[in-house]
């Protein structure tokens, strides 16, 4: 579903909502999917999967399709860290891109109450976020004037 959002500079910006995934064909996710906080299964199973600014494919949740498992990529912020790593990184997955390096992200081993991590390729990650009020917050920046 394509939605046209006016934002602040009445610019009409394109934002998709996939259809909602009741059966998981991402075999990386369907192993994990029930260490998955509740409210995110619930978002992508019944509302959307993915919903993202349409011609960037990023300021939003990904489909699971393109979820991010962090120990799949290689993370050179790792030996810059100030402190010690504070999740696991075979464990966590990346549910919002902002699409310049920043990801919300579940280490699916230290998720209750929908906590999450505010991960950056290039500053110190924030941890013990709320999931929903930093998701809340980037879609709000995307659709505020530059």
């Amino acid at each position: 579903m394509l939605y046209s959002v006016k934002s602040e500079n009445d610019e009409i910006l394109y934002y998709e909502g996939g259809l909602p995934n009741k059966s998981l064909h991402n075999l990386k996710m369907q192993q994990v999917w029930s260490s998955v906080p509740k409210s995110i299964n619930k978002f992508y199973e019944e509302l959307h999967n993915g919903f993202y600014y349409f011609p960037s494919q990023a300021m939003g949740l990904i489909p699971l399709e393109r979820i991010t498992h962090f120990s799949e990529y290689e993370w050179g912020i790792l030996e810059d860290l100030d402190e010690p790593l504070g999740i696991n990184i075979d464990t966590t997955y990346g549910f919002f891109e902002n699409g310049m390096g920043g990801y919300v992200a579940v280490d699916l081993n230290n998720c209750r109450e929908n906590l999450a991590t505010l991960w950056f390729t290039n500053d110190q990650p924030e941890y013990n976020v709320d999931f929903w009020d930093i998701i809340d917050e980037w879609i709000v920046i995307g659709l505020q004037d530059d």
